[in-house]
């Protein structure tokens, strides 16, 4: 009980001490934000544009060449939301697992809370994910396609999506540094996940016909709760499955949590290991 307490007051503190350097965090968001565009011409627009291509890609594949979903009415806003939403979670994992392993100087020789590092590129993830998500919805809106009610849940999914990739990529961070596979390890996972997660095909029988006795199973993977919710609001109007959607939260306050607190077990050896 007494460690419990004291680790619960560390962790206060240090949330009190995060939240005084908040424009540390907005000033490196802004700078991850530069730097990912430096010297583009397009600029932002890429935030639109990548997964734009991306859709028109997987679009043609499935639905043309492999002739799956061919029946399934604007695959395309199905796929851009899917991709949107997996986009956001891989680039921000990919690049805050290697935050602290390639700034050793800024981790060693400054100090400050260092957990800003890995906040700030989920953030700036944050930015490029949200402008294409709202176009998106207007181009919805216009195309006619049903969006229901459920659009208010919205928010509710993405914060929730946000606070499972902050918990991830601290976790990632601070594991990084002691074990340097863990960059290579996560590529091939978000890979494998990719399939293995709906991002391109919704968990519904009537859309995936002959597969549908993979469901059940796919359900058990936690992403596929989140992307499971994005569909049903964004691709078919509707409210998320009520289990799917309670899943989601809870997973995302046990990753957050979760991630916060093996960070915290593991900051006091990072300046010295990294």
């Amino acid at each position: 009980m007494v460690l419990q307490h004291t680790s619960g007051l560390r962790a206060a503190e240090r949330l009190r001490e995060l939240y005084s350097y908040r424009e540390l965090v907005w000033n490196l968001t802004l700078r991850d934000l530069r730097l990912k565009y430096k010297g583009s011409v397009l600029g932002v627009a890429w935030s639109l544009l990548n997964p734009l291509l991306m859709m028109a890609i997987y679009t043609i594949v499935f639905s043309v060449f492999l002739r799956a979903f061919k029946n399934l009415p604007n695959y395309w806003a199905l796929v851009i939301g899917g991709v949107l939403a997996w986009t956001f979670l891989a680039n921000a994992l990919n690049a805050a697992a290697v935050c602290f392993v390639r700034n050793p100087n800024l981790i060693s020789k400054v100090y400050f809370p260092i957990e800003s590092i890995p906040i700030s590129i989920v953030l700036a993830n944050l930015v490029n994910f949200v402008i294409p998500l709202a176009i998106l919805v207007v181009v919805l809106a216009v195309r006619g396609i049903p969006v229901g009610a459920s659009l208010i849940l919205l928010p509710v999914i993405v914060v929730a999506n946000v606070a499972l990739a902050t918990g991830l990529a601290l976790a990632l961070a601070a594991l990084t540094v002691f074990f340097r596979d863990v960059e290579h390890l996560l590529a091939l996972a978000l890979q494998l996940g990719f399939y293995l997660t709906p991002v391109l095909y919704p968990l519904d029988s009537r859309a995936i016909g002959g597969a549908a006795w993979l469901i059940p199973y796919a359900r058990l993977n936690p992403l596929a709760w989140y992307l499971d919710s994005y569909h049903a609001v964004l691709y078919w109007g509707a409210w998320p499955d009520p289990g799917e959607f309670a899943l989601m939260l809870v997973s995302a306050g046990v990753a957050l949590l979760g991630g916060y607190l093996l960070f915290l077990r593991l900051r006091a050896r990072l300046p010295e290991e990294v």
